[in-house]
């Protein structure tokens, strides 16, 4: 039993030795690459994380500052990625099928509904032409060729 226990830890010595050995060249090998890197100034994302750091310190101390009106100075608001972004825009444009005036951030969604393109526009159009066809079948059934047969079906039973 003696040689089973000691085939048993050595074996336990071997495998701690090799992965003790790979996890000291892992360690090796990014010391290096690191060093590497920071001698020989390739570091570009250092630049990025103080630039960010930068911008958040700037956007804190923006809205800290009770002084800053964010209403009246949304030029200069910044989000936390350090982004500016423009106010909603107010400008006014007339709509070219209806003609009323709407503001630019609307501008799109309602030519959707004016034209009547868009996502909802199948199911108007579906509904209308439905519409269109029952008003019709009603004022005048002669008109309808599904209820009068194929055309000229009349002439032919009047001459008959």
């Amino acid at each position: 039993m003696s040689n089973a226990e000691d085939n048993k830890s050595s074996n336990d010595q071997l495998s701690s030795q090799v992965f003790l050995d790979l996890v000291d060249s892992v360690i090796a090998d990014v010391a290096s690459e690191c060093h590497r890197i920071a001698r020989l100034g390739l570091d570009r994302d250092l630049e990025v994380v103080e630039e960010e750091l930068r911008l958040s310190v700037e956007a804190r101390a923006k809205v800290a500052d009770p002084s800053n009106n964010l209403e009246a100075n949304t030029k200069y608001v910044v989000d936390i990625f350090g982004q500016s972004h423009p106010p909603v825009a107010t400008e006014v444009f007339n709509c070219m099928n209806c003609g009323r005036q709407i503001v630019a951030g609307r501008f799109a969604p309602h030519l959707e509904r004016c034209m009547g393109k868009g996502r909802k526009a199948r199911a108007k159009v579906t509904r209308s032409t439905t519409a269109s066809q029952k008003r019709s079948s009603r004022r005048n059934p002669s008109d309808n060729q599904l209820a009068s047969g194929p055309p000229g079906f009349e002439e032919n039973v009047k001459r008959a």
